[in-house]
């Protein structure tokens, strides 16, 4: 029953990521995803996935700072040590509890990319990692649709390169 209602959440939070996944503004993506990370958090703490709930929690915080653009070095290695701190003291899952805290460090250290189209990368590819996580934690409904949602970011990445493509295209040729 637990597990039911736990991908009954995620499934919710599933739909705000894919819609998301269209999205090209940073700070609109950031805002979006507070609130799924919120959610997914709700879901991994029933499942028994605490290290990715306060890998969760801690993001949200961490987007919050990012999206009011005071996201500072000193604030991401405070994110980075309390992710790995909290993985290594928390974690009951072995190397699957290690993802969370991998992937929250490789966002953290690239998520102030001014590109658009590099942001729109980064979160894609650390979005891979997480349908490892989601499946093997028993969240079909998150796996299956982190997998959507990485689709559709790979999509919008693919039209935003080639609108940049193009536009770059046209400055040179006038």
């Amino acid at each position: 029953m637990i597990q039911l209602i736990a991908n009954i959440i995620d499934l919710a939070a599933a739909f705000i990521q894919v819609g998301s996944g269209v999205i090209r503004q940073k700070t609109r993506i950031l805002v979006i995803q507070i609130l799924q990370l919120l959610m997914q958090a709700v879901s991994m703490v029933l499942l028994g996935g605490i290290t990715g709930a306060v890998n969760n929690l801690l993001s949200c915080c961490r987007n919050y700072l990012c999206y009011k653009e005071k996201l500072s070095a000193g604030w991401k290695a405070f994110f980075i040590t309390a992710s790995i701190g909290a993985t290594i003291l928390l974690n009951k899952q072995g190397l699957l509890g290690l993802i969370p805290a991998a992937v929250c460090t490789v966002y953290i250290l690239c998520m102030d990319v001014k590109d658009q189209v590099l942001f729109k990368l980064l979160v894609t590819v650390t979005s891979v990692p997480w349908i490892l996580y989601h499946f093997l934690l028993g969240s079909y409904t998150g796996a299956f649709f982190d997998t959507l949602s990485v689709l559709t970011n790979a999509y919008a990445l693919f039209k935003m390169w080639r609108s940049s493509k193009f536009s770059a295209r046209l400055r040179q040729t006038s």
